[in-house]
């Protein structure tokens, strides 16, 4: 008798997720975006929220919930109810690296969120000022050799996607160089062009212009390959350090147990964005790469090897992370 209503039990969940996902959204749906308003990732998260609207004929809110590296946002959508109306606009650090370096993390990124698509790459360059005698990355590593622990470097924040990259990259040249962390991107500009810090990296966009205006030179982008808008830019690992890559991306996660029915609409709604010439146009003049159309499992798959490489990229650069 037990078993007989464990089967029903169990039959009734699965015709009522059936009938939930048939009639999904039938309501707002609520995109968690980890970061500030009117920053890089809010904007992205906008973009795609418009979009995704207007192919759901529902409304997509866009959240802010700020704080904690972004752990806050991503730490809410893990415990909300996995019915699709509660989503991350996650990144890199939210959904990767900070499993490797903050071991008191409150949820996992690996066991508690449904990839449902990636949605574009965020491309960074290697910069100096334009009065610095660096015209190369080898002409930087080699001063930075000659002057062990002299020449700085800016990162976003002490165990951040940028300090992480940088370190095991400084770790494979056999330089010790001066990390100087800074809140945001605006904030080491001033410094960088009057040389009070040797070295940062910045999206291609605000590096392009600010290249353009004479200010700073670019000397290599971070990216796995040569980028759409900067095509005369060598990679890192053109210039040294095969395989060296730091690709920093944005997806949409969902709480785990959100029914596949719903994980694929959303990936659908995710890849007519990507594919809307308008949406493609706007990423692109951010200095951002779209993504391409991807399937929740291809994404999933994505995932699994940016784990392995930023649990690799964090061991073998030393760097010192959290104690649990």
């Amino acid at each position: 008798m037990l078993l007989q209503s464990a089967a029903l039990l169990a039959l009734g969940v699965g015709i009522g997720s059936r009938a939930h996902a048939q009639t999904y959204p039938d309501k707002a749906i609520h995109l968690i975006v980890p970061f500030a308003a009117g920053g890089a990732t809010d904007v992205l998260g906008r973009l795609l929220a418009r979009s995704m609207q207007a192919t759901l004929g529902q409304s997509v809110v866009v959240e802010n919930r700020v704080g904690a590296t972004g752990t806050l946002a991503a730490n809410y959508v893990a415990k909300a109810a996995p019915d699709g109306y509660t989503a991350l606009f996650g990144g890199v650090g939210t959904n990767s690296l900070l499993e490797f370096t903050l071991p008191s993390l409150q949820y996992s990124p690996s066991q508690d969120f449904v990839p449902a698509g990636n949605f574009c790459f965020v491309d960074f360059v290697m910069a100096v000022g334009h009065d610095s005698p660096y015209q190369t990355l080898d002409d930087l590593i080699k001063d930075a050799k000659a002057r062990p622990g002299e020449v700085s470097y800016q990162s976003a924040g002490p165990l951040g996607t940028l300090h992480v990259a940088q370190e095991y990259l400084w770790k494979n040249a056999g330089v010790e160089m001066n990390h100087i962390p800074y809140k945001g991107e605006s904030h080491v500009i001033p410094d960088l062009v009057s040389g009070r810090v040797d070295v940062a990296q910045l999206t291609l966009a605000t590096a392009r212009q600010l290249a353009a205006d004479g200010k700073i030179r670019m000397l290599a982008t971070m990216a796995p390959e040569r980028l759409v808008g900067a095509p005369d830019l060598p990679t890192v690992a053109e210039q040294g350090f095969p395989g060296f890559a730091m690709p920093t991306w944005n997806g949409v996660f969902l709480p785990k147990g959100t029914p596949d029915a719903i994980v694929q609409k959303l990936n659908d709604a995710i890849n007519v964005a990507i594919q809307d010439e308008a949406v493609r146009q706007q990423v692109l003049n951010m200095g951002i790469g779209p993504g391409r159309p991807n399937t929740p499992a291809e994404h999933a798959e994505f995932l699994a090897r940016e784990r392995e490489r930023w649990r690799r990229m964090v061991e073998e650069s030393g760097i010192q992370v959290e104690k649990s």
